[in-house]
């Protein structure tokens, strides 16, 4: 008896937790549309991962090309350090660290999960505090926490056992992380100060992201236009740029940033005695490393930042300006006349050049794109040179995810996006019919995948949305989202398919994306604030169309209060809610609208069509139906009133969605009938 017990409130317990966390994926898909949410639904979407590659020879030949030989790696300084001078690790610094570990990665080597370090970093945070600081007295990384399961991701689109084809993720164990934190969090104080890490780096660097780095090169463009001058963007890629970077260079690097003595030796110890492992059909391979910083790893990309600065401090003429992303280098060119372009660019990309030799890195030069923005009518092209190759301007250019064009007006870009997004909501399309499947609440999250798409920088290119012409490209895709989250029948209009749905047209949602990325509004208030405020001007904005609106008004007399609506606590809508709700249904006046059936009228009330209204309102073939949902509402139901009355409480909701679902069986069948005698009448005569 105990034990059922027991398990019934470890079932209660483990319903009510996932039930909790679905809630807060949802709640964070709209702060995060790259979180959680997208990444759950896009894995489900993508299918089963390609099997791991255990071939010896397959192995060796992709380690060796992506984890390149450095026979240089042990020149690398000898830092005496007096351990008195080393502050010691206190309990603050574990808690902290500790709070940064994510409890959803999988553990490395030492099969350690991070919730369980963080639980012990908790409970006894003096026993690492000690430990750490022995570590950092002595100058040692224990060489256990430097294995590391190196994992290939293949990449979309790339031929199998090209060496290029993957992206290697090393796994690291657990403990070491957390001692990587505690150097980071030190290392990072330094980096962060006055005449540190480069004001244009935007990469694995707090409160500074992708738009961050995409607003500046379109504002630099957008400024140069402006003042009738032209502006060349050129995208400059590096090649393996992560695991090549030579360990020298970041130790002068880290001396050149004026880093305490006793960091350098830590970042030393770290870096030196790494060896890879994977499993492979002859065991368990090992492979020592030479250069690069880990992929995976906490320290790895603030030592790549530091090490990359150079590249973005170069004297470099006027008008020209750098822009970094990590290992991505995006380079401005403002001038007034086409040659100084050419002149400034080319004197721009052969220092750049340069500075990565000596550093031992290399360019791309196939992947390197220009692309010049300017006013002119007439067709213009530039070009440089990028080592051998000389490279044309072009249309369009790629840079950090966003489509930027010769005109700055974005028109690329929402092609793409519309595509993209377009072909993830057919893939989705499938998987959510409107009969049956997940419940809208679900069908709402997954559909978020086709907000992320669409809406991707949406702050830099917003403005763009005015044009109906944009607007409408990316509204097909999101039109569609919104049938599979209300489980509508496609002719249903956008306008009654976003309001069912509760999602906000894609516009609207890209001028709140705005107007949240604007530092100056709702300025000195909380986040959560901000979010709120400006999701109240939305709805404020979806009302105003909702009322002005020619389309959907049938939905629009059932729902006017959008905001009531969006806000409701309860209710999910199944596919007999939405046909009453849309007026898009098995009604004879709808399906012989579209060439279904051969009269709209209803059999029992004559010359009366037969829709929405007539069936569930006034038709007495359905009055015991009608009976029953007005004996709980205690008054006479009509199309003004009804959703007021389902959104009192989840009972009167339910009681509805009954009766509905029992309407529209009903219906069903007589269609059927219909359907058959039709089919008789067509085959005696034949």
């Amino acid at each position: 008896m105990q034990y059922k017990n027991a398990r019934k409130k470890l079932q209660v317990a483990i319903t009510k937790s996932k039930s909790e966390h679905f809630k807060r994926m949802c709640t964070e898909a709209d702060s995060d549309p790259w979180g959680g949410a997208y990444r759950s639904v896009m894995s489900s979407l993508k299918g089963k991962r390609s099997p791991p590659i255990t071939c010896p020879k397959l192995l060796q030949n992709i380690v060796d090309t992506l984890f390149p030989e450095d026979v240089n790696y042990t020149n690398l300084p000898k830092v005496h350090v007096n351990p008195d001078e080393i502050p010691e690790v206190v309990e603050e610094e574990i808690f902290d660290a500790a709070s940064k570990l994510a409890e959803n990665k999988t553990p490395g080597p030492d099969g350690i999960p991070n919730i369980a370090l963080k639980v012990a970093a908790r409970s006894a945070p003096g026993m690492f505090a000690k430990v750490f600081t022995a570590c950092l007295r002595e100058g040692e990384f224990p060489e256990q926490w430097k294995l590391q399961k190196l994992i290939l991701i293949p990449k979309p689109g790339k031929p199998l056992g090209d060496p290029s084809s993957y992206r290697p993720i090393c796994l690291v164990n657990t403990i070491g992380k957390l001692f990587e934190r505690v150097l980071y969090n030190r290392l990072l104080a330094v980096a962060e100060k006055e005449g540190g890490l480069s004001d244009k780096q935007f990469g694995f660097r707090k409160g500074r992201s992708t738009i961050d780095a995409i607003s500046m090169v379109t504002g630099l463009a957008g400024a140069a236009i402006q003042d009738d001058k032209c502006c060349a963007v050129v995208t400059l890629d590096v090649k393996n740029a992560f695991n090549t970077a030579k360990w020298t260079k970041i130790v002068e690097a880290l001396t050149k940033l004026k880093v305490p003595k006793y960091i350098v030796r830590m970042v030393v110890a770290f870096l030196l005695g790494r060896r890879l492992y994977c499993d492979s059909d002859d065991g368990e391979k090992l492979f020592p490393m030479t250069c690069g910083v880990p992929q995976g790893s906490v320290l790895g990309p603030l030592l790549w930042l530091i090490m990359y600065n150079g590249v973005l401090t170069l004297r470099l003429p006027n008008g020209v300006t750098t822009i970094g992303f990590a290992d991505d280098i995006g380079v401005t060119i403002v001038a007034k006349c086409l040659d100084e372009i050419e002149i400034y660019a080319n004197e721009a990309i052969w220092e750049i050049n340069s500075w990565l030799k000596k550093s031992g890195l290399s360019l791309a030069e196939h992947k390197t794109e220009l692309v010049l923005i300017s006013k002119r009518r007439k067709d213009t092209t530039v070009k440089i040179k990028v080592g051998g190759k000389t490279i044309y301007s072009q249309e369009s250019l790629k840079y950090l995810g966003v489509m930027i064009d010769k005109r700055l007006n974005f028109k690329k870009h929402i092609e793409c996006a519309a595509t993209k997004a377009s072909s993830i909501a057919v893939t989705i399309s499938r998987i959510l019919p409107n009969i049956g499947g997940p419940r809208q609440s679900r069908r709402r999250l997954i559909s978020r995948v086709v907000n992320s798409v669409l809406l991707y920088a949406a702050p830099v290119w917003a403005t763009v949305l005015e044009n109906k012409s944009n607007c409408g490209k990316l509204g097909m895709a999101y039109r569609l989202s919104a049938l599979r989250v209300c489980s509508a029948y496609r002719t249903t209009s956008g306008e009654a398919a976003y309001v069912l749905a509760g999602m906000l047209p894609v516009d609207i949602l890209a001028k709140e994306s705005r107007r949240l990325y604007d530092k100056t509004y709702a300025a000195g208030e909380s986040s959560a604030f901000r979010r709120q405020l400006a999701r109240w001007e939305s709805i404020e904005r979806w009302q105003q169309r909702w009322d002005e609106s020619q389309n959907a008004r049938w939905t629009y007399r059932i729902i006017p209060d959008i905001r009531r609506w969006f806000e409701r606590n309860h209710g999910e809508l199944s596919h007999e809610l939405t046909q009453f709700l849309s007026g898009h249904g098995g009604y004879r006046a709808y399906l012989h609208r579209f060439g279904h059936d051969e009269s709209p009228c209803c059999p029992r009330c004559g010359n009366v069509a037969e829709n929405a209204e007539h069936v569930i309102f006034d038709c007495p073939r359905f009055t015991a139906h009608r009976t029953r949902m007005e004996a709980v509402a205690d008054r006479r139901l009509t199309p003004e009133n009804i959703v007021e009355f389902m959104l009192e409480s989840t009972d009167a909701w339910n009681q509805v969605v009954r009766e509905l679902q029992a309407i529209h069986q009903q219906l069903r069948q007589e269609e059927l009938r219909r359907k058959q005698g039709r089919e008789r009448t067509i085959m005696s005569r034949s």
